[in-house]
């Protein structure tokens, strides 16, 4: 996908090799604004799937994929048949792991613990999603480094001091560009009493009380997040979106997120 993005921008704008250069600084050493939050310029490897999903035609791609391999290997009638249907397989993996799910970091790759017992199925797909705030940690994390740092500190947090098995949530957004595995899509998670077992918690880093979660990571859990659980078969296609005060005595996800949300699709003021 960096591949994509810069080519097709080095093509398009007679790249020097100072510019080059400071064209590839700029992608993979971006640093936040002064609020640590907000900078969001044309091109960052943060939003690559982004980025990625707009410059490329998927159907056009795969038609190439097909004809470089069918010259390449010089197939016949029936090879070609058996190529296509290998080719469309993994072009809808593809499309739905690298352009319809946002960056989900796995839990070896922020440095999880191991869960402590046995975990829980969940029946799948759950019609219910659950929107947290971790309220502490109180500032959004901006950096992988940092997004890391929190989960390991919540885990541990949740294990040793909650004494549950795990993070609670099924999911966290960072502002980073990233999601991060938390229970992740197959187990029950401990976000909300009495509906863990039957929905996600997706929680965002940060203290959304007063302030809204910068517009990306927002978009990243309303838009991505959500199409691709459905995708997938973890989310209903008829899910419900709530706040997680609606399920618990709790001031979260905020009183600013909480009157965001209710814009959103899906969000239902009943909890059955």
């Amino acid at each position: 996908m960096d591949g994509f993005i810069l080519g097709s921008e080095a093509a398009s704008s007679n790249v020097r090799e100072q510019s080059l250069s400071d064209l590839l600084k700029s992608y993979y050493s971006h640093q936040p604004d002064a609020t640590g939050l907000n900078a969001s310029p044309r091109l960052i490897s943060q939003n690559r799937r982004k980025n990625f999903k707009q410059l490329v035609s998927f159907s056009l791609m795969k038609s190439q994929l097909v004809q470089a391999l069918t010259v390449r290997r010089n197939l016949n009638e029936s090879e070609r048949k058996r190529l296509d249907d290998v080719v469309n397989e993994g072009f809808d993996k593809f499309v739905h792991v690298y352009a319809t799910c946002p960056s989900i970091k796995t839990r070896s790759q922020w440095g999880a613990a191991a869960f402590i017992g046995s975990p829980s199925y969940l029946s799948l797909p759950v019609p219910y999603l659950f929107i947290h705030h971790t309220y502490s940690p109180s500032r959004p994390c901006t950096t992988f480094d940092q997004c890391a740092s929190d989960m390991r500190s919540m885990q541990k947090y949740h294990q040793q001091t909650n004494g549950w098995s795990d993070i609670g949530y099924s999911f966290v957004a960072g502002s980073d560009g990233n999601m991060y595995e938390g229970r992740g899509w197959n187990w029950v998670g401990a976000h909300t009493s009495g509906y863990n077992s039957k929905g996600y918690g997706v929680c965002f880093v940060g203290d959304y009380t007063s302030t809204l979660p910068i517009t990306s990571a927002m978009n990243m859990v309303r838009y991505d997040f959500t199409s691709c659980a459905i995708g997938r078969g973890g989310l209903s296609s008829a899910y419900n979106l709530y706040g997680h005060r609606q399920g618990s005595s709790t001031e979260c996800p905020g009183n600013t997120l909480y009157r965001e949300i209710q814009n959103w699709e899906n969000w239902e003021s009943y909890l059955p």
